[in-house]
């Protein structure tokens, strides 16, 4: 059993996985995808033995059995996970695909329940190193004999994002920010408002607004709900929404301890730069805040865990564990002689906090290396392993 949680191309990873099956001569017959989102199945949203029901009456139409089972948006049904494992464990189906847009498809109930059962994997929208290399950009060579086209690529990510159907379609940017606009709409009303059963709707499109228009600002849930006239658990809690459906990240300041007072101050990164640009036009001049919110998805898309910031006197813009080591970054769009100093002594906040196995200040097109900081550009970075 594979089961995605996913806010990015999960349509097309379905098409991909059945035409492989029918290159493998599978019979398409014996193929069953089910978009458990759409009206048509809202009946069996409640009941999760009624999909039996769908299953046997393809068998009837196509006299085939059903071998290889895709169901799409499956958090729709109640209970889906106790059908998954009754048809797993009666081994009624060759192969079950499963796709989900929030984080908590597997909470703790779903992995015991399902333990030992399925592979589990987060579909994001195109890292920066895999638009690089849709442009036709393999390796660090290429970047240096083609860094003003590498330069382009990256400005375009920055604005517009990952999502596959803005990076591998020709279209006007009206288009991209139309459709981009539609994805954060439904991502908001589909897998926020309607799947946590969110009330004040208008408030929840104000924090997201307030938050998606400050990445990459410290705030902490009393002050965030002063601003928005709430109180601090409502707000607590609908940020755990939008964290549950990727539609933004929560990050929490360092510490050892694990009590929720110790990381009173946050920070919020959008999952796509340009579903960013395309709810606050504010940020097409905000090239720091660009820059910021597409490290911190790199992170992410290069395997770093436990990603946060560092603030006392000083500032750390992320901190990350990767291989059992901490691994500091700064972000900073150009370094100037009035910033430098500032950059690299925001490395030591860390002093006493953490033993940390490299300095990076990534930047938008500089390369250097200044006592022990690796400085390098964002396109560069991303094309390192």
């Amino acid at each position: 059993m594979s089961i995605f949680a996913v806010q990015s191309g999960k349509s097309s990873l379905f098409d991909l996985l059945i035409n492989d099956l029918m290159q493998s001569a599978v019979d398409p017959k014996s193929i069953l995808r089910l978009n458990l989102d759409e009206p048509v199945f809202t009946a069996y949203w409640d009941n999760p033995s009624d999909l039996y029901a769908l299953i046997e009456a393809s068998e009837v139409l196509t006299g085939v059995k059903v071998q290889y089972l895709f169901l799409d948006e499956v958090q729709q049904v109640k209970e889906w996970e106790l059908f998954a494992k009754g048809a797993y464990d009666t081994k009624r189906f060759k192969k079950i695909y499963i796709t989900g847009s929030a984080s908590d498809l597997l909470d703790n109930r779903f992995a015991s329940l399902l333990s030992g059962r399925y592979f589990a994997n987060v579909v994001r929208p195109f890292s920066m190193r895999e638009r690089l290399k849709i442009s036709g950009f393999t390796n660090l060579f290429s970047l240096q004999t083609r860094r003003p086209e590498a330069i382009r690529v990256m400005n375009d990510y920055l604005q517009w994002g990952g999502f596959p159907e803005t990076v591998l379609h020709e279209m006007t940017d009206d288009v991209k920010t139309e459709l981009l606009q539609s994805y954060y709409d439904s991502i908001v009303l589909k897998d926020c408002v309607a799947y946590s059963r969110i009330r004040d709707t208008e408030l929840f499109y104000r924090l997201l607004h307030f938050l998606l228009t400050n990445v990459g600002n410290i705030f902490n849930y009393s002050s965030l709900a002063r601003s928005l006239s709430s109180n601090e658990n409502t707000v607590r809690n609908y940020l755990s929404y939008a964290s549950r459906s990727y539609v933004l990240a929560d990050v929490t300041n360092f510490s050892w301890s694990l009590k929720t007072g110790s990381r009173a101050e946050h920070k919020a990164y959008c999952i796509d730069n340009g579903l960013m640009n395309a709810i606050s036009f504010r940020f097409s001049s905000q090239k720091g805040a660009l820059l910021e919110n597409a490290v911190y998805n790199e992170l992410c898309n290069k395997g770093y865990a436990d990603i946060t910031f560092v603030k006392n006197n000083r500032e750390c813009d992320f901190v990350a564990r990767k291989d059992g080591c901490f691994h500091a970054f700064q972000v900073c769009s150009e370094l100037m002689d009035q910033n430098s100093l500032r950059e690299q002594q925001g490395f030591k906040c860390l002093t006493g906090v953490t033993e940390t196995a490299s300095y990076t200040i990534i930047t938008f097109n500089q390369h250097e290396e200044i006592d022990g900081v690796q400085v390098l550009p964002f396109y560069v970075w991303a094309m390192k392993g």
